[in-house]
C-alpha cells in the first residue's frame, strides 16, 4: 500500500494488478490500473487496453476526468503533455480543465524553442531573448537554477539562467526528437543540490551543482531522472538478471538490499517485490507486504 497524491488513496500492487485503496483498506476502485503518474496535486491512472484510457483523481479521491492516450508526461506542477492516440497532442491543465497552447503555457517564463531553420534549439528568457543557442539537445526547464545541454560543437553539461557554462560533464544517451517543440531529451533534475546523470549505458555520476563529482557507480544504470523522498532508483547492467536498490544523496545504499522490482519513492514509500512476494518499504528501509492488507 503506497500513499501517492491523494491524501484519502493510496495506490496498490497485488497479483500483479495496480489498484486504489482507501484508508480502511478496501479497494474502491473496481478498475485495475497498469501505470501512474503524479503531479503536484493529482494522480493519473492508466488502463491498457484496446484504446489505453488515463484517469484523473484529485486529492479527495474523487475522479475528476479521463481520456484516451498512448504517452501522457508532467510538465510541470499540475501541467501535462498528452500524447493522444486519435487527434493531435496537446499540453493540459488540470487544475483549470483546459487544453492550451504552447504560448499560452510557457508564457512569461523560460523558453526552450526548437528552429526549424537550423534544427537546433534554444534557450529564451520571459522577455524573449535568446539566453543560448546552437543546442542539440538540453532539458525543458532549469531545476535549482541549472539545467543540462548538449551544444552544436558536442559539449555537454550544465549551464545556468545566464546561459553559461556552470561545469561540463558527459552526458550519455541519444535522442529522436518525434515533435520538436520542447521535448524533455535530457531532463535530469537536480534535487537537494545532488544531480545523477548516465555516463554509459552502464555506469552513472553524482554531481554537485559547482561540478564536484561525488562518485561514480559501475555496472548499474539509472531508473529515474530525479531522486524522490531522497531516494534514487538503480538496477543492475545484467538485463538477465537484474536487481534493483535504492541510493541516497551521497550515492549509498542505505538499505542495503536488492529487490527483483521495485519502483521509484512516492511520498516516502516505494513498491518492491521482496521473495516474490508485492511488498511495500519506506524511507526508513521497514517493509510491509501488500498480503497483509489487501484482502483479494
Amino acid at each position: 500500500m503506497s500513499p501517492l497524491v491523494p491524501q484519502s488513496l493510496s495506490l496498490y500492487k497485488y497479483n500483479e494488478k495496480y489498484g486504489l485503496i482507501n484508508e480502511e483498506c478496501e479497494i474502491i476502485e473496481e478498475q485495475k490500473f497498469t501505470s501512474f503518474i503524479e503531479t503536484k496535486d493529482y494522480l493519473i491512472c492508466g488502463a491498457r487496453s484496446l484504446s489505453p484510457r488515463f484517469y484523473v483523481y484529485n486529492k479527495n479521491g474523487q475522479k475528476e476526468t479521463g481520456f484516451d492516450a498512448s504517452f501522457v508526461k508532467t510538465v510541470e506542477k499540475n501541467i501535462i503533455y498528452i500524447d493522444n492516440i486519435f487527434d493531435s497532442s496537446y499540453w493540459y491543465d488540470l487544475e483549470k480543465k483546459e487544453r492550451i497552447e504552447y504560448e499560452d503555457l510557457y508564457a512569461g517564463e523560460i523558453q526552450v524553442i526548437f528552429s526549424y531553420d537550423t534544427k537546433d534549439f534554444e534557450i529564451r528568457n520571459p522577455g524573449g531573448s535568446v539566453l543560448k543557442k546552437n543546442l542539440r539537445e538540453c532539458g525543458y526547464r532549469f531545476s535549482e537554477g541549472l539545467m543540462p545541454i548538449k551544444d552544436s560543437d558536442g559539449k555537454t553539461g550544465f549551464i545556468n539562467e545566464s546561459g553559461e557554462f556552470v561545469f561540463e560533464c558527459p552526458i550519455y544517451g541519444s535522442h529522436a526528437i518525434d515533435d520538436p517543440k520542447i521535448h524533455p531529451l535530457y531532463d535530469f533534475e537536480f534535487s537537494n543540490g545532488i544531480v545523477c546523470v548516465p555516463e554509459s549505458e552502464s555506469s552513472f555520476a553524482l554531481y554537485t551543482k559547482d561540478g564536484r563529482k561525488m562518485k561514480s557507480v559501475r555496472n548499474s544504470r539509472t531508473e529515474q531522472r530525479k531522486f524522490t523522498s531522497g531516494y534514487m532508483l538503480i538496477s543492475t547492467a545484467d538485463k538477465s538478471q537484474r536487481q534493483y536498490a535504492f541510493l541516497n544523496y551521497k550515492g549509498e545504499n542505505p538499505f542495503n538490499r536488492y529487490f527483483s522490482e521495485a519502483k521509484r519513492f512516492i511520498n516516502e514509500y516505494a513498491m518492491v517485490v521482496v521473495d516474490g512476494k508485492d511488498a511495500v518499504i519506506n524511507t526508513k528501509g521497514d517493509v510491509f507486504f501488500c498480503a497483509d492488507f489487501v484482502n483479494k
